[in-house]
């Protein structure tokens, strides 16, 4: 299972926007909230870091766009764009303070883009096989006085939960840094099965839980068993 929470945002060069958007916009935690470029069939963004970062992966968000490719002083990435959220992994890791993002679209259209991401996967241990998959249902309903329901249907919100059967000490303390680091308010993205994504397609989501407990094992040496847990963000 791969997450992407640690996101190195840039210093980003202007563009032509739409009044009230900004390219800022690409970095805010609503996916929605979209940085709209006054730019049709081809846009390039460009940012540079404050320091050097390492870099395997690349996800984009919430975008018209059908192409892209990401020029960095050591690699680049390229692809195809199909659904809301896009990723695309290395096998190496590469380092850069400055990236070129060529995002491609109809030529027709003001292009958009809702986030991106640009950093290092977080490769979470292996999960027990049978995960849970719930749908949370935030439609608010009411009834009149002659029993007619009332109320405005909204998108419900989907959750995703796993269970570790066995962790050791190193694997816990990712967890558990992790943890820390986005607590319930920092939206991120889960892979939960990047090889079976027509399955299991990756979330943009937040912890559900408060509270998380690790108790060690029944058995000798330091193994704990956990879980973890979250819902659909936008």
């Amino acid at each position: 299972m791969y997450i992407y929470y640690q996101n190195n945002k840039a210093i980003l060069k202007k563009l032509d926007m739409i009044e009230g958007s900004y390219i800022e916009n690409i970095f805010d935690p609503m996916l929605e909230l979209k940085a709209e470029f006054d730019i049709k069939g081809k846009v390039t963004i460009e940012g540079r870091f404050d320091k050097t970062i390492a870099v395997d992966s690349i996800c984009i968000g919430n975008t018209n766009a059908f192409k892209y490719k990401l020029i960095t002083r050591e690699g680049e990435f390229s692809g195809r764009i199909k659904d809301w959220l896009n990723i695309n992994n290395s096998k190496d890791t590469f380092f850069t303070d400055y990236f070129s993002l060529e995002l491609e679209g109809d030529e027709d259209e003001k292009l958009y883009l809702g986030y991106l991401y640009i950093g290092n996967k977080t490769v979470l241990p292996r999960f027990e096989i049978k995960p849970s998959t719930r749908l949370a249902i935030i439609s608010e309903a009411a009834r009149s006085f002659g029993g007619q329901v009332l109320g405005i249907k909204r998108q419900p919100l989907e959750s995703f939960g796993v269970s570790f059967a066995r962790l050791n000490s190193d694997e816990c303390n990712l967890i558990k840094d992790y943890i820390k680091a986005v607590q319930t308010v920092e939206p991120h993205i889960i892979d939960p099965y990047h090889e079976a994504r027509a399955e299991f397609p990756p979330m943009y989501v937040t912890l559900t839980q408060g509270d998380y407990s690790f108790p060690k094992r029944d058995e000798d040496g330091f193994y704990f068993t956990g879980s973890l847990a979250w819902q659909e963000a936008r």
